[in-house]
């Protein structure tokens, strides 16, 4: 035990001594980089080189975890964005000096117990009086909106840039002519008006927008990542002249969320922004004592907030309230959830309404964390059973859901995709598949780029075998995370997202809303944002694709967005809409022996991407010399399979190897089996119709001797394909 434990503390320090010796502090390193050097210091033992269930070996495992405590201690930091980078701080520098040898990893332990008791004596002091929340990416959320209380709202400074002064009554009036009732750009989208509307405008006025963007996403959760918030608001600091960097106070913050707000927030940015600039324009107009009567009390905040101008916009209005008060209003946006949570726990006060709902909720929310002695979420079992007439733990109904966070070493904030290329082990898959790494590699980068990919090519090439093989490990084998399916020529779009059904009900025959697995993999998916979920669609050309996606195709291209559905009912939370999780990919296979790929209509070529599995074309071409090296044959499966597929005519109708890929030695009665049960009777579908005498030009006699003219194994192979023949 001391010394795994002297071993970690080792690797930690080499860690932070790799980042102070080719990084400045605050520039990231790729992770993969840190650990070569920090294994290079201290090899790992033979137990530490086994290989654990997520394809690490356990002793780069341990040392990420490791790392939590070095982030605690406030001495390294980790990308939000999940890319796997981390980068030395200035206390991490200097901590570095202070504490020799294994001493600075016991001090960075210290530290994360001290504040881990510290959390907790504060969360437990906080249960009496305030909605609490104990999840890391809303208390880093809220650190954001603080600095934006303090420095803009009570200072009149910037958040991003502090020494100017943005929230100030000049610039926020210069803001507001130009952004409020101006006319905009048709066609253009937010940023694109921004640019025309703000082309005269000061480098201030333009970073006040950049921060009421960043304020206006800061808390979307699940619907929104890192890497989206980012590019928006970065998109807006690009306007300025002489631009700024986003500070890390909120850069780290965009990597989490507290609430899922629907569409609302997504698709009307313009109308959410309004309100904020009506609200920045109020503000500065009212007088100090004033605005500091509004901003300390929850109910003269909530007052101002919804005698903005601008559109009604409960989801965004409350944002505005809960990042000012989160104590008060808590991180629950939608009127609607309000007021069924109010209605379902009102007995926890008593069962009395009072005239004030958000007050009302407050209360429910101090008795259930007096009662249970620590926070409590709505949006999670069993509160949620409670006031969702539809909530069962067999399917759980698509609500907003807290951020799930991440385990304690985990390298960063999932990913919207709910998975990174980079931590999938390549290795591992290209050893199971026998197929090249880089052609996996791209496989996974077009999935995670595009969301869909379509793999295709002729019977027995494994397109299937790799698909479920590429589901594992994007999903790290969750089969909660998975499902299959496989088109045929009668599937329509009711059995692939939503439709009505009969059903038996009282003795009546009466038509319910039945969910497809798009829309059932997509309610899980949202409700477990930070996990890939996979589509896997089998011979997916098999289907009429136009009438199986309808409008969903217009999703596959535009993740996040909203789309009006063809039934009413049948959308996200039971509404009209739909949108399609970042995380939910989809996997399609395609026997090109059914239908070219050239007749798939433009818009499935142009959503997917396509990966040909081909026995002529690399990564399949040479599989089955590579497997013969690893399992010796006694005939020349090889020479055997390339004969066979010569003979074909059509490349389309050319055969996979996947059928010789056996670890025995294949005698001549399994090679007459594998032809006679599945060769030979594909062969004869294909040339049907056809001048061609299969059972002569294919069989397996006279393919073997073309390649191995040795009598007594032809005789042999006859005698049983004459036997087969005289049973039959």
């Amino acid at each position: 035990m001391a010394e795994a434990q002297s071993r970690r503390a080792a690797r930690a320090r080499a860690a932070l001594e790799h980042l102070a010796s080719n990084a400045a502090p605050g520039e990231y390193v790729p992770i993969s980089e840190i650990w070569e050097d920090a294994e290079r210091s201290v090899p790992l033992s033979e137990y530490e080189s086994e290989i654990n269930t997520r394809g690490l070996r356990r002793g780069e495992t341990d040392w990420r975890f490791a790392s939590s405590d070095l982030v605690n201690a406030g001495w390294l930091r980790k990308h939000p964005d999940g890319s796997g980078r981390w980068a030395i701080t200035d206390s991490g520098l200097r901590a570095l000096e202070e504490f020799a040898g294994d001493e600075l990893f016991a001090e960075s332990q210290q530290r994360t117990a001290a504040s881990r008791l510290e959390l907790r004596a504060s969360i437990g002091d906080a249960l009496a009086t305030a909605w609490v929340s104990e999840d890391s990416a809303q208390r880093k959320i809220l650190a954001a909106s603080r600095a934006w209380v303090e420095e803009g709202l009570q200072s009149g400074g910037s958040v991003f840039s502090p020494g100017l002064s943005v929230w100030d009554t000049a610039t926020v009036s210069a803001l507001h002519s130009k952004w409020v009732g101006a006319p905009r750009v048709e066609g253009a989208n937010f940023v694109q008006n921004l640019a025309v509307q703000l082309e005269d405008e000061t480098d201030a006025v333009k970073l006040l927008m950049a921060e009421i963007v960043a304020l206006q996403i800061l808390p979307i959760s699940t619907v929104m990542g890192h890497a989206k918030k980012t590019e928006k608001v970065e998109a807006v600091l690009r306007l300025m002249k002489h631009g700024v960097s986003i500070p890390t106070l909120f850069d780290e913050a965009f990597g989490g969320g507290a609430f899922n707000p629907g569409t609302g927030m997504m698709s009307r940015i313009n109308h959410a922004v309004t309100i904020i600039v009506n609200l920045a324009k109020a503000w500065v107009d009212l007088d100090a004592d004033e605005q500091e009567r509004v901003l300390h009390d929850p109910r003269a905040w909530r007052s101002f907030v919804l005698s903005v101008d601008g559109d009604s916009f409960p989801t965004q209005r409350y944002s505005l309230m809960y990042l000012v008060h989160p104590g008060f209003f808590g991180p629950i946006v939608s009127e609607d959830h309000r007021h069924r949570i109010r209605e379902a726990f009102i007995g926890e006060i008593g069962g009395q309404f009072g005239d004030d709902a958000d007050d009302d909720l407050r209360r429910i929310v101090l008795a259930l964390q007096a009662k249970t002695g620590k926070p409590v979420s709505f949006y999670k079992s069993p509160l949620r059973d409670r006031w969702h007439p539809d909530a069962h733990p067999e399917a759980p109904i698509n609500l907003q859901v807290d951020p799930v966070e991440a385990d304690e070493g985990d390298d960063a904030v999932a990913d919207p995709r709910g998975f990174r290329p980079a931590d999938i082990n390549v290795a591992l898959l290209s050893d199971e598949l026998n197929l090249d790494a880089g052609w996996i590699t791209r496989v996974l980068d077009a999935l995670y780029r595009r969301g869909q990919v379509i793999l295709y090519g002729p019977p027995g090439t494994g397109k299937t075998f790799v698909a479920k093989a590429l589901t594992q490990a994007i999903t790290d084998g969750r089969q909660e995370a998975q499902r299959r399916i496989q088109f045929h020529p009668s599937y329509t779009y009711e059995d692939f997202f939503a439709g009505y059904r009969p059903r038996e009900k009282n003795g009546q025959l009466v038509f319910e809303l039945a969910r497809g697995p798009l829309s059932r993999i997509a309610e899980d998916a949202r409700r477990d944002p930070d996990v890939a979920h996979v589509l896997l669609i089998d011979e997916i050309n098999r289907a009429n694709l136009s009438k199986v996606f309808g409008e969903l195709y217009y999703l596959l291209e535009y993740r996040g967005d909203a789309i009006d559905l063809l039934y009413a009912g049948s959308g996200t939370d039971g509404g009209d809409t739909f949108e399609l999780p970042p995380n939910v990919l989809i996997i399609g296979t395609m026997n090109t022996a059914d239908r070219s790929i050239a007749l798939l209509d433009s818009a499935m070529r142009r959503r997917f991407s396509f990966f040909e599995l081909h026995p002529e074309v690399p990564p399949v071409a040479g599989i089955l010399d590579r497997w013969v090296r690893e399992h010796p044959q006694t005939h020349p499966l090889p020479a055997l399979f390339a004969e066979l597929n010569s003979r074909i005519r059509d490349r389309e109708d050319r055969i996979g190897p996947s059928y010789l890929l056996r670890s025995d030695d294949l005698s001549v009665q399994d090679l007459h089996a594998i032809w006679t049960e599945n060769l030979l009777p594909l062969l004869e579908e294909r040339h049907l119709g056809t001048d061609v005498d299969v059972a002569s030009r294919f069989s397996l006699s006279s393919l073997l001797a073309a390649v191995q003219p040795i009598s007594s194994t032809a005789d042999t192979i006859e005698s049983g394909e004459s036997t087969t023949s005289e049973a039959s």
